[in-house]
């Protein structure tokens, strides 16, 4: 049993793993939709799970607590991992910030655009303005792993470097445009909290249930306050110590210890609860509609222009270098992998149309075809043509 133990939690480090795992519940969540079982899917997302203290209510289905609430602990690992790099990775250097952070401004800026472009005119399909912005990160890095031994290691790095600043634009983009009526009295809790985890941080004390009980009073305050809970997670990670006093290193231990559940339950789950798109439920008429163009276009085309065109602005501006041992034909293969929105695009999709079904899910079937051919033509492309 230790062994087995053992062997998961390696498996758990494996950056490929976790991508061929996201793509088996993507698979699975199609295939049990699109089945006779499809109706026990849709019975334990919309399963209702909640607590209730006198007045205070917080009572959601199943596939809420997972969007709201497990992947705002993805957010979490995401915030440790920034803040990590800032403190003792490679950001410590301001020249080595400049590449990821101009790709990922690209790649949310010019597929924002492609969408806008093609949805001019119409208030409620702009909504969806920010869906060809994300990249899961998780698909990109497993493919750009099995593409070969031939991809410089510095391209994996860039990669991450580039999805950290990706992510945290998609948190900024929740927060200020996915935001319903604010609650005063919850910002105020959340305020509290915030600073309750400021001074356990500037007293360096590390117990991780005072952070638990913190985290979890600010998850519930942003959650009730209107804004999306995903920034709670962010939030915490900032004020998580790197080191205990004796020099322990806190930050990386509870990241180590988070990993397993991130690779194994927290996004496989959320893959299978958003991907479940059913296919006899879509209206042909509608698949070269503005809102599923906009999204195909603005992830397979937008999101690999974006991202290749501002890095190479900030190479030829001499802001920024190549990432070492690497060419501008190994980038653009990089930047063709963003194009993989899948996970997070299904998930602001959600949030931008209020997981509605008005456009008979050509909006999800435009996501999950255009990270397919992302996939697809991405791996193609650095496996035999950037040797």
């Amino acid at each position: 049993m230790n062994d087995f133990l053992l062997k998961l939690k390696t498996l758990s480090h494996n950056e490929a793993f976790g991508g061929i795992l996201l793509i088996f519940f993507t698979l699975l969540a199609l295939l049990v939709q699109n089945s006779s079982f499809s109706i026990y899917y849709e019975n334990f997302l919309d399963l209702k799970i909640g607590i209730s203290i006198n007045e205070f209510e917080l009572n959601k289905p199943f596939l809420l607590w997972i969007n709201d609430g497990l992947i705002a602990i993805f957010f979490f690992c995401i915030g440790l991992e920034l803040k990590k790099e800032f403190i003792e990775g490679d950001f410590r250097n301001p020249k080595n910030i400049i590449l990821p952070f101009s790709a990922a401004l690209g790649g949310i800026l010019i597929p924002a655009l492609i969408f806008a472009l093609v949805n001019i005119g119409d208030a409620y399909t702009l909504k969806g303005w920010a869906i060809p912005t994300a990249t899961d990160t998780a698909f990109a890095l497993a493919i750009l792993i099995m593409a070969g031994k031939h991809i410089p290691h510095s391209l994996k790095i860039f990669l991450l470097s580039l999805a950290i600043f990706d992510d945290v634009g998609a948190i900024l983009i929740i927060a200020i445009f996915y935001t319903t009526e604010l609650s005063t009295a919850a910002f105020v809790i959340a305020s509290l909290a915030i600073f309750a985890m400021l001074i356990l941080n500037l007293l360096r004390i590390t117990k991780k249930s005072v952070y638990f009980v913190c985290s979890l009073v600010l998850w519930v305050s942003v959650l009730k306050s209107g804004v999306h809970a995903t920034l709670a997670g962010i939030i915490t990670a900032i004020f998580i110590p790197m080191h205990t006093k004796e020099g322990v290193a806190f930050l990386e231990e509870i990241n180590e210890g988070l990993k397993f559940w991130i690779s194994f339950v927290i996004l496989p789950l959320f893959a299978f609860a958003n991907a479940g798109v059913n296919l006899s439920h879509i209206n042909l008429d509608l698949i070269f509609s503005g809102v599923s163009i906009g999204i195909f276009l603005g992830l397979f085309l937008g999101k690999q222009v974006g991202v290749f065109l501002f890095s190479f602005l900030a190479i030829k501006f001499k802001l920024s270098s190549l990432p070492q041992d690497s060419n501008l034909k190994q980038l653009y293969g990089v930047c063709i992998l963003t194009g993989i929105g899948f996970t997070m695009s299904l998930f602001i999709d959600g949030l931008a149309y209020e997981v509605s079904d008005i456009f008979h899910y050509v909006d999800n079937l435009a996501i999950l075809a255009a990270s397919f051919c992302s996939g697809i033509f991405g791996f193609i492309y650095l496996k035999f043509f950037t040797k």
